[in-house]
């Protein structure tokens, strides 16, 4: 089975249990699937990262990937502010895909290839794009965000999403590895699929009561 059909079927799968255990099940159960995939990470794929005797990891670990995971959750247990995930996973989930396939299919001239080869400033602008239009869509209904502040929001989005892809990778690279893990066939790790979600969701928290009047 090549890469790109285990990318998809575990993606698909992936959405299927996100996607209803959020909109189907009380909160509760969302963050309980947050709490176990961060201990997941913690236990399991951190520590093939970095040597928990280092002082490095007890340096980044509060922050990435803790802080994170703690800002979805309390996101997610507010019945005010949890429409701000749907946004957030829309804008990641469409700049990763995006990147993701223009990057394999254009993708020439290269960002950083020392730490991610795969990146391309081809596969950065679709994915950019591949944002732009999923935001659009999910908002078409809602209060109008000023275009100027979408489009320069969104830029920033997307530069967290491929900052944390980076910031994975180096830490990947530095030890001499592909994948975070192994637990998600054509993905890698867990680590390997949430990177990109990782900066971008401390923004939504901290500019949480400005974005949710238009979401």
């Amino acid at each position: 089975m090549n890469e790109l059909l285990q990318r998809s079927i575990t993606g698909f799968i992936l959405l299927v249990l996100v996607g209803y255990t959020f909109f189907c099940l009380p909160a509760i159960y969302f963050s309980a699937l947050l709490v176990a995939a961060l201990g997941y990470i913690l236990v399991v794929e951190l520590p093939r990262l970095f040597n928990p005797r280092e002082y490095a990891f007890w340096l980044i670990m509060p922050l990435y990937p803790v802080a994170s995971f703690l800002a979805i959750i309390s996101l997610n247990q507010s019945v005010v502010y949890r429409p701000l995930l749907v946004l957030l996973f829309i804008m990641v989930f469409c700049h990763d895909s995006g990147a993701y396939f223009v990057g394999k299919l254009m993708g020439k001239h290269k960002i950083a290839p020392a730490i991610s080869p795969g990146k391309s400033w081809e596969g950065f602008i679709g994915g950019y794009l591949s944002s732009v239009a999923g935001t659009l869509l999910f908002l078409h209904n809602k209060p109008q965000l000023p275009w100027f502040f979408l489009v320069g929001f969104l830029l920033i989005v997307n530069a967290l999403a491929m900052g944390g892809d980076f910031f994975e990778s180096y830490l990947k690279r530095r030890v001499g590895l592909k994948d975070s893990g192994a637990l998600l066939p054509g993905h890698g790790g867990l680590l390997d699929r949430v990177d990109s979600i990782l900066p971008t969701v401390l923004l939504f928290y901290l500019m949480r009561n400005y974005l949710i009047q238009f979401v």
